[in-house]
């Protein structure tokens, strides 16, 4: 595996996880491009996700350390924290179970243009509907997020594990139309997710250490490992940051172009 195309396989794993612009559509067309022989293939992306997972750790540490803490006794009048951390327990008790009923139909919707193509342009259509929401309607924050509503963004992460579909669009979609605002969804989005990606980080660890899971060698992995997490960090920095002034609609634009270009492709190769 060379290492420029390591590089690129951290670069493009760490800014998409993100970014609203679906991270498994691009691994799985740097998969088609370079082959996975090359690119590392559904092992070596599942590796890299323990790295953005440590960004995010890092990143919301603040956070993570209130939801583990709230419940102390000393900590009763915590009940933001508490009233968040069920939030994200009902989000990723919906999200659990449609993860696993499609888990055995990913890697074959991965390796086709048709599903890869169709995942972005689902990607246009949500992110569209999120800027329009969150334009045309007075949003609430976090502490206003009910169980429907937090049932209603686990349900548009589990959809979102197709691969094109973005997680963190499609979960801010869910966020806007539960009544969040656009930073308030953007962060709930990204805290709910880490439950997600941590369970598959140590799925991923014990296949590992039962040697299932087969790495490139230890310099490219490491290599690629230090890239996907320096720009997953940076990723959600400018996320959050930056999204209040941020159209989504830019983002919709780059998903439906991806997408048409893939259908070309598909329809020009077969």
């Amino acid at each position: 595996m060379p290492y420029l195309v390591t590089i690129i396989v951290g670069l493009v794993q760490g800014l998409t996880e993100f970014l609203p612009v679906s991270s498994s559509g691009h691994l799985a067309i740097l998969n088609l491009i370079f082959g996975k022989d090359v690119a590392g293939g559904v092992s070596f992306t599942f590796f890299l996700h323990i790295a953005t997972l440590i960004a995010a750790l890092i990143y919301f540490w603040d956070d993570i350390r209130d939801l583990l803490v709230c419940w102390l006794p000393g900590n009763k009048d915590m009940t933001e924290a508490r009233r968040l951390f069920i939030m994200l327990i009902v989000a990723c008790l919906v999200t659990g179970p449609l993860g696993l009923l499609l888990e055995s139909r990913l890697e074959a919707m991965s390796d086709s243009l048709v599903w890869i193509a169709c995942g972005f342009l689902m990607t246009t259509v949500v992110l569209c509907a999120a800027e329009w929401i969150s334009r045309a309607h007075q949003k609430g924050k976090l502490d206003s997020l009910g169980i429907p509503q937090a049932g209603l963004i686990g349900l548009f992460q589990g959809i979102a594990v197709v691969p094109g579909l973005s997680r963190s669009g499609a979960t801010i979609s869910g966020g806007l139309l539960a009544g969040l605002s656009k930073s308030a969804a953007t962060r709930f989005a990204f805290l709910v997710g880490l439950p997600i990606i941590a369970l598959g980080a140590l799925k991923d660890g014990i296949e590992l250490l039962r040697g299932d899971l087969i790495l490139p060698a230890w310099p490219i992995s490491l290599l690629g490992f230090v890239v996907a997490g320096i720009s997953g960090y940076l990723a959600i920095s400018w996320m959050i940051s930056s999204l209040k002034k941020t159209k989504l609609y830019w983002f919709a634009a780059y998903t439906a172009l991806l997408g048409v270009i893939l259908l070309v492709v598909w329809f020009v190769t077969t």
